[in-house]
């Protein structure tokens, strides 16, 4: 647990300080950076050939792009198209319906996904904006984790991850509603709706992302995304919270 937590406090000052010194530039090039290592673990445990990676990539960093550059919609759609041209190509049923739902998830989880990160980040953009909303989730994985580490008796999804109970959720959504309160309103865009349950409902969206992410960990017989995080394991690992909170945030507001 305590490389868990040294990994946890090295890897954020590092982040808040950058982002903090670099500001908006920083903001981009720290989203790019997470992102090409999020988009690399993924495929490495789909076992992507390079063609595959190619022809999948092209259509996610145009998505990734498209909000800070219109004109990148119009190669977003022949993405999608050389998209399924390359899936049918593979000919055989099962092979197609597998590309089918490699790049299903790859267009919706790590393009969409992750991109919503930076899109709802970059405009308005300011250090204490983008603290805020990272505070939020940081909040709800970290009161999960240790409300059930210590309180934690009844299993929510034995099956898919023993480690998530009810009492951990439950800790988890009245810390995050708590903390709502207060960071809520520094990001903005939902105004209409009270800070506190915008709070709980981003506990239990990160709550989903993560169980999404241990489903497809289990189909792979993968312990982690990755290796380069001392304690958690890789990138994904990390941010499989955000890549379902941003996105709803983004839309809704």
């Amino acid at each position: 647990m305590l490389r868990r937590i040294g990994t946890a406090v090295v890897a954020g000052a590092l982040l808040l300080s950058f982002l903090y010194w670099a500001g908006k530039v920083g903001l981009l090039i720290a989203w790019l950076l997470i992102g090409l290592l999020l988009l690399d673990e993924w495929m490495r445990g789909e076992h992507l050939s390079l063609p595959q990676r190619i022809f999948l990539s092209i259509p996610i960093l145009a998505l990734w792009g498209s909000p800070f550059l219109p004109e990148l919609v119009k190669g977003t759609v022949l993405s999608f198209v050389l998209l399924a041209l390359w899936g049918l190509r593979q000919r055989e049923p099962q092979t197609v319906h597998r590309w089918f739902q490699q790049s299903l998830y790859g267009l919706v989880g790590m393009g969409v996904g992750w991109g919503s990160v930076g899109w709802l980040l970059y405009e308005p953009y300011s250090f204490g904006r983008t603290l805020a909303f990272l505070s939020l989730v940081w909040m709800a994985d970290t009161a999960a984790y240790f409300g059930g580490r210590w309180m934690g008796r009844r299993r929510i999804l034995p099956q898919i991850s023993p480690n998530k109970t009810v009492e951990g959720l439950g800790i988890s959504v009245i810390a995050s509603a708590i903390w709502g309160h207060f960071a809520v309103p520094w990001v903005g865009g939902l105004e209409e709706v009270p800070p506190f349950l915008v709070g709980g409902g981003v506990s239990l969206l990160a709550f989903i992302g993560d169980a999404y992410q241990s489903v497809w960990k289990r189909v792979h017989q993968l312990k982690d995304s990755g290796r380069l995080l001392p304690g958690h394991g890789g990138i994904w690992d990390r941010v499989d919270s955000l890549i379902w909170v941003a996105p709803a945030w983004y839309f809704l507001s």
